[in-house]
């Protein structure tokens, strides 16, 4: 009787409140199309290239269409290949933006299976105070395509648990499998789902009917074509997590490095936290989870992730990034709605609204300063103020002047081979550190066959880095300065290039 009549009683004071601002689906509707109109222009309009994992993870990998790479899974390249094809260089941003509006959506719907519409709208909008939704989205990466998947594959597991539809299960494993294609730390998110289903009663019983099975297939199906690659290509990816992660040399170092991340992690959750005491959305008693059976499920899937992260660092002694982070707190703003539900009908949301509005205008303007403002005002401009189109041409007219055909490969690092391939007409293929695991597209006969333009940045001295000195056949060209776009009074980029002729060359 009891849960009924608080039901009616937010329903009654949902009507009475003053309609000043609209109701939280509008502001939401609000945010996600600020989201999508604003994050997407605004980094646009002050940039010169795109930003670093754009250029390096994405464009250099995603041109060549290979089932993995040597750092990650294959699917958020592919995806920033598509739109940069499509729109340009305002596609990947547009990707980024679409991947966090997305990600809202898929929030709301899983708020609105079992809470009021407009509380699940406030579960989305206390979402804008999580630091992942804002000053990293304009840089589209594996963490950031991770995003909407875990929301939707949240949203696919509690409908599938709660009807036991077939095609919920089937909508699980497709995200599932497009999650680990994105990028393997879904596996947690996974393993928080397979948990919550073993320790929760009503859930367990679906592990008698087809629906998991079907779905664990789904996922499989989809992921196997990557598991081929990956064991072809002798487990790259992993080689690199385990040297990107590190290991800390101390024993006081490995247990600072997984308490760093959830502290961590709490900065970057806090401001959603304030916002919502603000407007007055925290428990009058502590949470009882145990007694809620939604907010039991989404605590699993919200904090087994980011714990799993704290003990497999602490036990394994490997290190944690921080922005590994980005995807783990989606569910954030519907327990904050849901642990709160004796006080919901008191909250302000005008208040809320206010904030949510504060926030993004923080946001932009946050990004605009440690991106463009204030690398100006120290004189060392950001990755997104390198003059990516005056490369492209200055280095594709010296190309042209030396060898009189089109240039198919330059051999550099991914983030000055990307940006110079990515505005060169024909687009060549980024040959990274000149290492055959890293870019298998290129082969010792193609290179013998079509030959390479020889980039790298100089910093003292003008020579090669090893990597690129030891190719067969290179000779060194010399060195080119170019002024900085924004930043008139930096000092200028140096570019060395050399060039390893063509087998075939006509000279």
């Amino acid at each position: 009787m009891s849960q009924p009549s608080a039901a009616s009683n937010e329903l009654q004071s949902a009507r009475r409140e003053p309609n000043r601002l609209g109701s939280p689906e509008y502001w939401l509707a609000l945010l996600v199309c600020g989201q999508l109109v604003f994050w997407t222009i605004i980094p646009w309009l002050f940039s010169w290239s795109l930003p670093l994992d754009v250029v390096s993870d994405g464009l250099s990998w995603g041109h060549e269409w290979q089932w993995g790479y040597y750092k990650h899974p294959p699917l958020p390249s592919w995806a920033a290949e598509l739109f940069f094809d499509a729109f340009g260089n305002i596609g990947p941003y547009l990707l980024s933006q679409i991947a966090v509006a997305t990600t809202y959506l898929f929030v709301f719907l899983l708020g609105r299976l079992f809470m009021p519409t407009r509380w699940a709208a406030t579960g989305a909008l206390l979402l804008a105070g999580i630091y992942y939704f804002s000053i990293p989205t304009p840089e589209f990466n594996h963490n950031v395509a991770q995003m909407p998947l875990w929301a939707a594959a949240s949203y696919f597991y509690y409908k599938a648990w709660k009807s036991g539809g077939l095609r919920w299960w089937i909508a699980l494993g497709a995200a599932a499998g497009l999650g680990l294609l994105a990028k393997y730390p879904t596996a947690l998110l996974l393993g928080a789902m397979l948990a919550h289903c073993l320790v929760t009663r009503s859930a367990r019983t679906a592990l008698s009917t087809p629906g998991p099975y079907i779905a664990m297939f789904i996922c499989i199906l989809i992921v196997s074509p990557h598991l081929v690659w990956l064991v072809r290509a002798g487990f790259p990816t992993l080689h690199y997590f385990v040297g990107r992660a590190g290991s800390p040399a101390s024993t006081w170092g490995r247990i600072a490095a997984p308490c760093k991340f959830l502290i961590a992690q709490l900065a970057d959750i806090a401001p959603a936290l304030i916002v919502a005491a603000i407007a007055g959305l925290y428990p009058r008693k502590p949470m009882r989870a145990a007694q809620d059976e939604n907010l039991n499920f989404l605590l699993w899937l919200a904090l087994g992730p980011p714990l799993s992260t704290f003990l497999l660092s602490l036990v394994t002694g490997l290190g944690v990034r921080d922005m590994w982070g980005a995807p783990m707190w989606n569910l954030t703003g519907l327990i904050i709605v849901e642990a709160a539900r004796t006080r919901r009908i008191s909250a302000s949301l005008p208040r809320l609204a206010y904030c949510v509005a504060g926030l993004f205008v923080i946001g932009l303007c946050g990004y605009l300063l440690a991106n463009v403002f204030v690398p100006d005002w120290e004189n060392r401009p950001s990755r997104i103020q390198w003059p990516a189109k005056t490369l492209a041409d200055s280095f594709a007219a010296t190309w042209d002047s030396h060898e009189h055909r089109p240039l198919q490969i330059i051999a550099a690092d991914g983030w000055i081979g990307g940006l110079i391939a990515m505005d060169s007409k024909p687009r060549p293929s980024v040959w990274i550190d000149a290492n055959f695991n890293k870019a298998p597209w290129i082969t010792p006969a193609r290179l013998a066959r079509e030959g390479a333009l020889v980039l790298w940045r100089v910093h003292k001295g003008d020579g090669p880095p090893s990597s690129l000195a030891q190719i067969p056949g290179l000779k060194i060209v010399g060195v080119k300065s170019f002024d900085w776009p924004s930043a008139p009074r930096a000092e200028p980029l140096r570019i060395g290039y050399g060039i390893v002729a063509p087998g075939n060359s006509s000279r």
